[in-house]
């Protein structure tokens, strides 16, 4: 039986191998290139970016003149002018109309004048018209100084987002990598408890122990690949969070590098005396936000200022069936006189937005210290959780091999050398724990002290 389960393992790790042939062998730089290329977050940031400078390139618009055209035809089923001369009762002018039209006629038998007038049965007009402001209250100039503020936050927010997806790539690649160099410590261990079957097999067949020996690897071995079953399906789930990460199909066992040994492992850092945080795009952004509201307030401020343009427009127009054209040139100039108690009550509103948003930056620039100091006592304390886990391992092997040497010469017992078997499998994950931990701590130490 035991020898039907190497076989089958064996089988399983062939057919691993076999479907990670040919991969990609994947680093942690190669994952963090792959998200910046591909992950979603870091896409629609970059489009944030794009969006931005495009509502800039709007703004920029609103310097030139401004220039329509109208257009305008109608046809009419009866004329909109039709009235007859001699019922114009004006001063007997109706009268005397009637008299002329008596006489013509009286004239020229062959041609007969109507008293009837009909005018405009259709017409058509065009008209072309630009406007170039010269003073808009300083509108103009402050919007376009908030679409500049909108490219720099949007620029802000890609950084933010890049800079906290990279985090969560790293943290999971080596998430699966802590789970992967478990597997294999499962491995050894399962090896370890293959020997120790073989020397209860042997010893149990001379009569030197019981049958209890055997069922206790029997059981132990069982709980192993009970945690082992565990182990791989962790490793797929986190290989699928990976994989979405950095915008890869999952195909199922992943390659990647290898996990670093001890000596890659920085030493203990002192204690810097402070943390500089202005650099953080937080408070970039937030330094962002106290700019937005002053601009917003010098917009409000513009709405209340006069407004001057000048202009041209010229015409084309048809009536009276005859052809006309005209061109002027004009200047507007608007001047609000009632609007300035409701402007000075915006205003207001406006400075105390600019007060709320200073004190909010002065509240994250102590929450981003404290992180900072936080951050570092992570860091600081994977080191020593590292090196106090390293010492336990080597402990704990030592224990094993002292306990497998006595049951060899029977001063031991079976259940002493399973538990120092247990020791050492727990001492080992934890300290694959321990390293983990330190290279997420010491990835986010890095991204938030640049």
């Amino acid at each position: 039986m035991r020898r039907n389960k190497r076989i089958l393992i064996a089988i399983l790790f062939l057919a691993q191998w076999a479907m990670a042939f040919g991969q990609e062998r994947l680093t942690l730089d190669s994952c963090l290139a792959a998200a910046r290329q591909h992950n979603c977050t870091i896409k629609s940031a970059q489009l944030d970016v794009l969006i931005s400078r495009e509502v800039k390139k709007q703004m920029l618009w609103k310097y030139f003149p401004q220039v329509d055209l109208n257009g305008f035809a109608f046809g009419a089923a009866s004329p909109l002018v039709d009235v007859d001369v001699t019922q114009m009762a004006s001063a007997g002018l109706g009268g005397v109309l009637s008299d002329v039209l008596e006489i013509i006629n009286a004239l020229d038998s062959t041609r007969h004048v109507s008293s009837e007038v009909k005018w405009i049965r259709w017409g058509a007009s065009a008209q072309a018209r630009a406007v170039q402001p010269v003073y808009w209250g300083g509108q103009i100039v402050t919007a376009n100084k908030l679409a500049k503020l909108g490219i720099d936050a949007a620029q802000l927010k890609q950084e933010v987002s890049e800079r906290d997806v990279l985090q969560e790539v790293t943290e999971t690649y080596w998430l699966v990598a802590g789970l992967m160099e478990k597997r294999a410590t499962v491995t050894k261990v399962r090896s370890l408890l293959d020997t120790v079957n073989d020397i209860a097999q042997t010893a149990f067949v001379h009569g030197l122990v019981t049958g209890n020996d055997l069922l206790k690897v029997r059981l132990k071995q069982n709980e192993i690949e009970t945690n082992a079953l565990k182990l791989e399906n962790g490793i797929h789930l986190a290989g699928r969070m990976l994989c979405h990460l950095i915008g890869a199909e999952y195909t199922g066992e992943l390659l990647l590098d290898s996990f670093p040994a001890n000596g890659d492992m920085v030493a203990l850092l002192e204690r810097p005396d402070t943390f500089y945080v202005e650099a953080r795009p937080e408070v970039k952004l937030l330094d962002a936000n106290v700019r937005y509201h002053q601009l917003m307030r010098r917009l409000t401020l513009g709405e209340s200022l006069p407004h001057l343009a000048i202009g041209v427009s010229g015409g084309y127009s048809n009536f009276f069936e005859r052809n006309r054209f005209n061109g002027i040139a004009f200047a507007t100039l608007t001047i609000p006189l009632t609007q300035w108690g409701e402007t000075s009550h915006k205003l207001r509103a406006h400075d105390y937005q600019i007060k709320q948003a200073e004190l909010m930056r002065q509240d994250l620039h102590l929450k981003l210290t404290l992180q900072n100091r936080q951050i570092y006592s992570q860091l600081t304390e994977a080191i020593r959780l590292m090196e106090q886990h390293l010492s336990s391992c080597e402990l704990a092997r030592d224990n094993y091999q002292l306990s497998l040497m006595n049951y060899q010469a029977g001063v031991g017992t079976m259940s002493e050398l399973l538990e120092s078997e247990s020791l050492l499998l727990q001492a080992e994950n934890a300290y694959t724990d321990a390293r983990i931990s330190y290279l997420s701590a010491l990835r986010k130490f890095n991204d938030y002290n640049k």
